[in-house]
């Protein structure tokens, strides 16, 4: 199942150095949130997935901060309760089921895209 986790820069270089990282919840797309937008695309409630946990991401940092979510393959045993357009979380993420990083600069909904591979390189840059 994909998924977008709302992650801070400093809890970003953390999963980095462990491998793993501990997320209480993460934004999905699901039958009920499919059925609210029922004129959009997959591709569009996805973004909206994601955009939600950037927007979370900046409200755990502060109102300037860059937003991140990180999209993430979930097993099934990962997943707990659904609520609404996101599900609880029961056991750690690893680092390689990252997939990629969505990037929120500003209020805009807009998002810059890094694979996974890429984080480590641009990490320094959102530290600062």
């Amino acid at each position: 199942m994909r998924a977008y986790v709302a992650i801070t820069p400093s809890e970003l270089q953390g999963f980095i150095d462990s491998g793993s990282f501990k997320a209480s919840q993460a934004w999905i797309v699901n039958q009920s949130h499919s059925d609210d937008f029922e004129s959009d695309t997959e591709e569009e409630l996805e973004f909206e997935s994601s955009l939600q946990a950037a927007v979370q991401s900046r409200a755990m940092q502060g109102p300037n901060a860059l937003g991140m979510a990180l999209a993430v393959d979930l097993s099934a045993e990962q997943v707990g309760a659904t609520v609404e357009n996101h599900v609880e979380m029961l056991s750690d993420l690893l680092w390689s089921q990252v997939q990629s990083l969505l990037l929120a600069e500003s209020d805009e909904p807009e998002l810059s895209w890094f694979a996974a591979q890429e984080i480590p390189t641009y990490l320094p840059q959102w530290l600062a």
